[in-house]
């Protein structure tokens, strides 16, 4: 049975499913982090064997300890090999048989770990030597029960073999080493007991504050994410804003190449007559229609799309398009087939009777011109397309920039012409 874990509170939003990932991933971590220190450990404990080696030569059975430590060193190197290739394993919580080799292995380690302690059970108290021995045990013993705790299985296994095999010795021997040895030896068992849970505990509430920090770490990264998109999108649409488009036609034109690159200004039709003969929330439902079909018109497989351009909401019902390395006579292509596909919307919550349309303007933007003038011819033409009747294209050439009317007086013109119509 493991000892009760210490659960902290899952961070707000965490599923219950996600919950169980984590205690997946809390076990992974945990094993791989036993795993990388295990082995320093298991060579480590070559030292005490090789002391108690060294004492028990100055014992009259130094042959069965010699034996003891000869079985010790072969089961710690067994369970070396074993822990070296769960390291190299993708994924070591999968390795049952392993383990159950590994915690069998365990057993018997802490086994023969108690048995050094039969050839000089009898000496304990009479002889300096028997007294170190008995002492480098104990404490080997100990150090071994913490180094594995956060294996639990593992730990029960190894601690159930130092309880067997030293249990009976302490019994065995009773009469000669008095009752305090087993009473220290039956309170080994509770003390080790508690001393590893502690362990375990603590091993298990590190790697779990470290996954949640994580997992906060990432929200608010996705968070940052948001908001950085909220910042540059429209919230209808979800299409750039003014600030966002201009940010990304500054960089497109710092490119060191010379291609050219070409702007479409688009202005719905009628756009005012819509949201007062259907609603705003029809109004709103054919902007973000007209801005799904722009932008999937913009993709690398359409029959037109490039897939490398930037789409933003330039004002109430007009949409800005710019095209990189995109000659003028493309960009000209590219607008046409948008303005039948605007034509081909429909929408079962629409009226039968809507019908959506738009006016372009297309205009190459000259190296040496300013943003804001590659705009204004692009307005120039879209503006020249709704005098001439709406829902077609016109080009702004080169040459053929005669001044703009002003944006107010220019909304104004269309909104009488909307509501003539």
């Amino acid at each position: 049975m493991k000892p009760a874990t210490l659960l902290l509170t899952p961070a707000a939003g965490i599923s219950p499913a996600e919950v169980d990932a984590w205690e997946d991933r809390i076990e992974l971590l945990s094993q791989r982090h036993f795993l990388d220190g295990i082995a320093n450990w298991q060579s480590v404990n070559i030292v005490p064997l090789m002391l108690i080696g060294i004492l028990g030569l100055y014992q009259p059975d130094w042959r069965l300890t010699a034996a003891l430590i000869a079985l010790n060193g072969l089961c710690l190197a067994a369970m070396f090999a074993i822990t070296r290739y769960l390291q190299r394993a993708d994924n070591p919580p999968s390795k049952q048989r392993l383990w159950q080799f590994y915690n069998g292995l365990a057993f018997l380690s802490g086994g023969l770990w108690a048995g050094l302690m039969f050839p000089v059970a009898a000496t304990l108290g009479k002889d300096i030597n028997s007294t170190f021995v008995c002492v480098i045990i104990i404490v080997s013993v100990a150090v071994t029960s913490m180094v594995i705790a956060t294996r639990w299985r593992g730990f029960v296994h190894f601690l159930a073999g130092v309880m067997l095999c030293l249990v009976p010795q302490t019994i065995a021997y009773i009469d000669l080493i008095g009752p305090i040895p087993l009473i220290a030896t039956i309170a080994l068992g509770p003390a080790l007991w508690g001393l590893a849970a502690a362990v375990y505990r603590q091993d298990r509430s590190l790697i779990r504050v470290q996954l949640e920090k994580d997992h906060l770490a990432q929200e608010l990264s996705r968070a940052l994410e948001k908001a950085e998109f909220l910042a540059n999108r429209d919230s209808l649409t979800g299409l750039y804003n003014r600030r966002a488009f201009e940010t990304v036609a500054s960089t497109l034109r710092s490119a060191p190449d010379s291609a050219p690159i070409c702007l479409v200004l688009i202005d719905l039709d009628h756009f005012k007559s819509i949201n007062d003969r259907y609603g705003h929330a029809t109004g709103d439902s054919v902007l973000q229609s007209a801005a799904r079909v722009i932008v999937e018109s913009m993709r690398p497989n359409d029959i037109l799309g490039r897939g490398d351009g930037a789409v933003a909401r330039w004002g109430g019902e007009e949409f800005l398009l710019m095209l990189p390395n995109c000659a003028l006579p493309l960009a000209v292509q590219i607008a046409e087939r948008l303005r039948v596909r605007l034509g081909e919307l429909t929408d079962p919550a629409w009226s039968a009777d809507l019908v959506v349309s738009g006016s372009f303007g297309v205009a190459c933007w000259a190296p040496e011109a300013a943003l804001h003038q590659c705009i204004s011819d692009a307005d120039q033409a879209m503006y020249r397309a709704k005098q001439a009747g709406r829902n077609r294209v016109e080009v702004c050439q080169a040459g053929d920039r005669a001044a703009t009317p002003h944006k107010p007086d220019r909304q104004r013109r269309l909104n009488r012409a909307d509501a003539q119509d």
